[in-house]
């Protein structure tokens, strides 16, 4: 795999983010790869959203790819995740991880909601990655208090 993954991947702008979630951290976790979920949640903690508007900023500034919500339903929300970096990650593997954002997503949205939410990918075909939110409208979430801190406002320049 190195030989097609440096090839493929090196000839991005995307090479870092690439070796790191497609090389190393499979490496490291192995069958745990499921912990990449629970690590974008507590990146959601870490850099608090207020603003829906705000997700597809951090995204693109991640280097995570291009996000797009294409379906909001009362009880769920579908993203699409695109993008150079998708293509590429996807070409590299057929088992590409994409729960980091999945979980990101879904505390992102648990935290300016206040319900608990669940997020699954549930397709990785033509360069597109789709991740369903689901939520709980009958249950709250388990609202920590979240670091003023950690509030980070992506659209300060276009208010003003």
């Amino acid at each position: 795999m190195s030989k097609k993954f440096f090839d493929i991947s090196a000839s991005t702008q995307n090479f870092s983010t690439t070796l790191l979630r497609d090389d190393l951290i499979p490496a490291l976790t192995g069958k745990d790869g499921n912990i990449l979920y629970w690590a974008g949640k507590k990146l959601a903690r870490d850099f608090v959203l207020n603003k829906d508007e705000e997700l597809s900023v951090f995204f693109d500034k991640a280097g995570w790819g291009e996000l797009k919500r294409v379906k909001s339903q009362k009880s769920t929300q579908t993203f699409e995740l695109s993008g150079p970096v998708i293509q590429t990650r996807l070409q590299l593997s057929n088992n590409a991880n994409f729960l980091l954002e999945a979980g990101f997503l879904a505390e992102t949205i648990q935290n300016q909601l206040g319900n608990l939410t669940e997020a699954i990918v549930t397709s990785t075909k033509k360069d597109i990655v789709t991740i369903l939110v689901k939520i709980d409208w009958d249950s709250h979430g388990k609202h920590e208090e979240l670091e003023q801190d950690n509030i980070i406002n992506l659209l300060e320049n276009e208010d003003q």
